[in-house]
């Protein structure tokens, strides 16, 4: 009889384990493997597990994406950029080359394994990795939304972070080529997912293996375009931080010890709580949150010691969208979940939330959206008019 339950058990444990990682691989589809990288699908996002050294990953990289890499790179730089912007070859690979040049070498090493196979030159795959900075020659400022809840305002379930992304109003066109790469050096360095346009190495928004998330916010309403050309750039640094940092204090030791090159603020959180780091050229100083269990960060200087005023809602409606995210977290105070936070995120900014809409700035939109659970190391992630909410469990990925 014992022999029987315990055969009956085995039964079901194995069961139990077949269900839960049929549950969990049912979020992402494999499409391909290349030297030891797999892409994935969460729904129509794509997901990539690179491991090996910085070459390797780069090489797996280019040949995963190597139909996406060609077709952004036609759309945003021949068509867009050169065509409808008309924006030179050269002062896109001149920009490009300046936020190479300073790269770290285990980062040029992961475009230079791209090369080998994308079916780009380096060359290509430099001003590709810059398409971002190519509206700076307008001198027009860009903004994001932060918001992170945790303690009281989640009933002390994990913290949740939730992020807007805006950018101009094209950008919207380049939104399909959102990826999730995870990077799995055998260097020892820690497991860094970023989460960008394919083909961008760098970090405008990531997590690794230990908890650390991070997203960087544009604060140039704060102090101007102040821009230091001999210093690495700060896309790249926090880049180096995930690799480098395993807990909040190292994060700290890296922040300070750094100096931006342009005005900028980082919000960070691991499982425990959040802060928001408001990085001038030449000060940088940490706000907590603006009440225990809940931080909000837009695109402009709060903390009260730098003694500025607050800018015109003329700057991308910044002061409206920190008012907004601040309301909306204090009204759903305990009521807090990753469904909760999609709602807020959701929220249009003439409707007292944080996305930018064409009904509140023409040439300005929300381009994507990500809410992160570091405790859980999931991210959601939703791209507006192409992508709704998608999961994507990093801890299978994680090596």
């Amino acid at each position: 009889m014992k022999k029987k339950l315990s055969v009956i058990f085995l039964i079901l444990f194995c069961v139990f384990i077949f269900t839960a990682r049929q549950s969990y691989a049912s979020d992402l589809k494999l499409i391909s493997d290349f030297e030891g990288g797999k892409l994935y699908k969460s729904g129509k996002i794509n997901v990539l597990d690179l491991r090996g050294n910085f070459h390797e990953m780069g090489r797996q990289y280019g040949k995963l994406l190597k139909n996406d890499l060609n077709e952004f790179y036609n759309s945003a730089i021949n068509e867009c950029f050169i065509k409808k912007q008309k924006v030179p070859y050269d002062v896109m690979l001149k920009i490009g080359k300046g936020v190479f040049e300073f790269y770290p070498k285990r980062f040029k090493e992961i475009i230079y394994g791209m090369s080998e196979t994308s079916g780009l030159n380096t060359e290509q795959l430099i001003i590709l990795n810059a398409v971002e900075f190519y509206t700076s020659i307008s001198g027009v400022n860009m903004g994001c939304s932060g918001i992170a809840v945790w303690g009281d305002y989640t009933q002390g379930k994990p913290l949740i972070f939730g992020r807007d992304y805006e950018y101009f109003k094209y950008y919207k066109e380049f939104s399909k080529f959102l990826t999730v790469a995870v990077f799995n050096p055998n260097d020892g360095s820690n497991p860094t997912a970023s989460i960008a346009l394919a083909g961008q190495i760098y970090v405008v928004t990531g997590i690794n293996k230990e908890g650390l998330f991070l997203e960087l916010n544009n604060a140039m309403p704060s102090v101007g375009p102040l821009y230091y050309p001999n210093r690495i750039h700060m896309i790249v640094m926090l880049f180096n931080y995930l690799f480098d940092s395993s807990t909040m204090e190292q994060l700290d030791a890296a922040f300070n010890t750094g100096r931006a090159c342009f005005p900028y603020i980082i919000n960070v959180a691991d499982k425990n709580e959040a802060f928001s780091y408001e990085w001038a050229p030449f000060d940088i100083k940490r706000r907590s949150g603006n009440e225990k269990g809940l931080l909000v960060s837009t695109t402009h200087f709060v903390d009260p010691s730098w003694g500025l005023p607050d800018p015109p809602d003329g700057s991308f409606l910044t002061k409206t969208r920190y008012d907004n995210l601040l309301a909306l977290g204090k009204k759903y105070k305990g009521e807090f979940n990753v469904e909760k936070m999609m709602n807020v995120l959701d929220t249009p900014i003439h409707e007292g939330g944080p996305t930018v809409t064409g009904k509140s700035i023409k040439e300005f939109a929300t381009t994507y959206q990500i809410i992160a659970v570091p405790a859980e190391l999931k991210l959601w992630v939703k791209v507006p008019d192409y992508q709704d909410w998608t999961q994507v469990d990093l801890k299978g990925l994680f090596q």
